[in-house]
């Protein structure tokens, strides 16, 4: 690409573009899975810098601590998110995950806009809060059109995303992660580029992040390898195309493209709940229906690990007891855990600083939440999941670079063109 001359700005413009569980084997090996990805080939395996064996991602391998890690350079345990969702045992903050950015290490949007770049995003997970200069983050209530006016009043400045949708129509809140809401996610941030960026770019450089879900949730719900999961990735790719051909017209190809995706992901086989464990050892009480009360330790799940935490550190009798959970545990290969991380253990790895124990499970054992009813069964709640090691090969993350420097050839299509 070459770097037109009458372009003032000396830096490139930066697009990032996050694509959920996007693992390298769906980069290079499209005729082996049969999937067809020409914007992916085009730009990055023809054209750029990839990492062909991905990259090795945070621990855990989990959506939101992988996003605030990916936009700070930092591990969970230093920026703080270490789970999509809150730890919340009994319930009471309505299920509300970590949709903020942290107020602990500097963020890229934060870093961007004081090196002289607008800084912008549109839905990237871990942004509400962001220090930048047009932030449309992803945000959630209800999934009703009452999202558009909670996401509007944290979005900066104010106003943007009412803004934004009297041309694109509802933006896409956090709870549509279907190929209609990426849809939705993609005019988002082509109305970014061409409403807020595109006016500025000749006299200040851009950093965009974007964010698309969909082949995630397709693998979740059909599987890792099922034909949704593929033609969801797919229409990610033309989106992927849009975008790109955008950034480079308004920039005039004085860009940089990085396109990453936060983990890798695998497929289910069954559901493990330690805390029917932790009930039985009188670690947790419920009500005639269900619902935790009162607990002394507790397990929430992060795909195939989770993080144990003690309501009171110093109860020698709940940690003792709790303990005892943990060794039976590690102790028989029957019950689907790999690991059993002691705090000191998880914080070396990166996450959970708060944890008693941390649990990594066994290659397709999701770990859940479950009090009651059996510790493992077979019917899973999804098909595939991530959060597992991420020392595991299946769990390695995507990392490819296209812009200035590079040398564009023409694409040549796929077998199946």
């Amino acid at each position: 690409m070459s770097v037109q001359a009458e372009n003032k700005c000396e830096k490139p413009s930066v697009l990032l573009i996050s694509v959920d569980a996007l693992k390298p084997e769906f980069v290079f090996e499209q005729e082996r899975l049969g999937i067809c990805l020409p914007t992916i080939t085009r730009y990055f395996v023809e054209n750029g810098l990839t990492a062909p064996k991905g990259m090795k991602s945070a621990f855990p391998t989990f959506t939101y601590p992988c996003h605030q890690s990916m936009i700070t350079g930092t591990n969970p345990s230093t920026h703080g998110i270490v789970n999509n969702g809150i730890f919340d045992p009994t319930g009471e903050h309505l299920g509300a995950w970590h949709w903020f950015a942290n107020d602990k290490v500097k963020t890229l949007w934060e870093a961007a806009k004081e090196h002289g770049y607008c800084s912008a995003s549109t839905a990237f997970p871990t942004s509400v809060g962001a220090k930048g200069d047009y932030i449309a983050p992803e945000f959630w209530w209800d999934g009703s059109a009452l999202d558009s006016r909670f996401i509007d009043a944290v979005a900066r400045p104010q106003g943007l995303v009412l803004e934004m949708e009297k041309e694109i129509g509802q933006y896409a809140g956090g709870l549509d992660l279907s190929d209609q809401g990426d849809a939705q996610r993609g005019k988002a941030a082509l109305w970014m580029l061409r409403h807020k960026l595109a006016p500025i770019v000749k006299e200040k450089p851009f950093f965009l992040s974007a964010y698309f879900a969909s082949f995630d949730e397709s693998a979740h719900q059909n599987g890792v390898y099922s034909r949704e999961a593929a033609e969801s990735l797919e229409k990610i790719d033309r989106m992927l195309g849009e975008l790109i051909e955008e950034a480079r017209r308004i920039t005039e190809d004085h860009l940089v493209v990085c396109v990453v995706s936060d983990h890798g992901t695998l497929d289910n086989t069954h559901n493990i709940s330690p805390n029917v464990l932790l009930k039985e050892a009188g670690l947790i009480e419920t009500d005639g229906q269900g619902k935790v009360v009162s607990w002394k330790a507790f397990s929430q799940r992060a795909g195939g690990t989770a993080e144990v935490r003690l309501a009171d550190p110093a109860d020698e009798k709940a940690a003792a007891a709790l303990k005892a959970v943990m060794e039976r545990l590690s102790g028989s290969e029957d019950m689907g855990i790999l690991e059993v991380l002691d705090n000191q253990a998880a914080r070396e790895r990166g996450g959970f600083p708060q944890a008693a124990y941390v649990l990594v499970s066994q290659k397709g054992y999701e770990l859940r939440d479950d009090v009651d009813g059996d510790y493992c069964r077979t019917r899973t709640t999804q098909k595939a999941q991530h959060g597992y090691s991420e020392e595991f090969p299946e769990m390695r993350a995507s990392f490819m670079l296209f812009g200035e420097g590079g040398c564009e050839r023409p694409y040549r299509g796929c077998a199946s063109d």
